[in-house]
């Protein structure tokens, strides 16, 4: 996770230079089934790529092609469920590092899927969690997440409702599936930096308008897919809560373009960007290691 963190934070500070180009996401809907696409130059890499994934009733199937500029060729097919939850996670760790910015705090997690950990991994680069509280709807899911966080060392607990779970908590991720918004203004009061992660569909929202409306810098990973995706800040836009003049991308914070100021939102919606840098230092890895094992070929 180090690694990742250290390579979606270059991609964002190139981004805030101005210096890659991002593409947002296109989906097209058949009867049963949607297909995303993605896709990112990174020239300071010298890669490019696109991320594909179809989802249905039997689930979502990812795939990323990575290329290389210079040349023109396909450096490699691979999977990319596992890279999401690792660049999803690094983002989070980002924007708390650019946003919150100390050493130190309680962590909430609102969410207990196959995304969850990699969002508490990454943050544990930034800061040392004192603890890191856990809530999700179903109960023996926070549980087992729980007992999951601390054979990884954390000290973590499950708490019965949100609202006991952010109680004291400086940072808070949400990464849920909820369609609708449950985190209100007065449950995040005391929070400094908080992450939604949860969705990309313009109707679905994890924090509500008056949420939103509350937090002093609000951060995207790219403004124009935001305007589109991002259910949590469209509806509080329509609230008249929050204007899109006031949003700013992660990027140029990380670049010192723009310093964040009071508390902190980061809305993550996942950009094509973040997958080819990580697509990008895998491939590099694999073809490091792949001098041990000289007839394994990787083109």
């Amino acid at each position: 996770m180090k690694e990742v963190v250290s390579c979606v934070e270059e991609a964002f500070r190139q981004q805030g230079m101005g210096e890659v180009s991002n593409s947002m996401r296109t989906r097209s809907r058949g009867s049963a089934s949607v297909l995303s696409v993605m896709h990112a130059n990174l020239p300071y890499l010298g890669r490019a790529g696109l991320k594909a994934y179809l989802a249905s009733r039997m689930g979502t199937k990812f795939a990323l092609l990575l290329f290389d500029t210079k040349d023109s060729r396909l450096l490699a097919v691979m999977g990319a469920d596992v890279i999401g939850r690792f660049r999803t996670g690094a983002a989070s760790g980002v924007a708390t590092k650019y946003m919150y910015g100390k050493r130190a705090g309680t962590l909430t997690v609102l969410g207990s899927g196959k995304q969850a950990l990699t969002q508490v991994l990454a943050i544990q680069e930034i800061m040392t969690p004192e603890e890191v509280r856990v809530w999700s709807p179903t109960p023996e899911h926070r549980v087992a997440f729980v007992r999951k966080l601390k054979t990884c060392g954390f000290n973590s607990r499950a708490f019965d409702s949100p609202t006991t779970a952010l109680k004291g908590a400086e940072v808070a991720t949400a990464i849920t599936s909820s369609g609708k918004p449950f985190l209100t203004d007065e449950m995040l009061g005391n929070v400094m930096h908080l992450n939604i992660a949860g969705g990309n569909v313009s109707d679905r929202a994890e924090v509500t308008a008056d949420g939103v409306g509350a937090f002093d810098t609000v951060a995207v990973d790219d403004i124009a897919q935001a305007k589109v995706e991002y259910g949590d800040l469209i509806q509080a836009v329509k609230k008249g809560v929050f204007s899109w003049k006031s949003a700013v991308e992660l990027g140029t914070i990380v670049a010192g373009k723009v310093k964040p100021e009071g508390r902190t939102l980061f809305k993550s919606g996942g950009v094509a960007l973040e997958d080819v840098a990580v697509a990008s230092m895998v491939y590099d890895r694999a073809t490091r290691s792949s001098r041990a094992y000289p007839n394994v070929e990787l083109n």
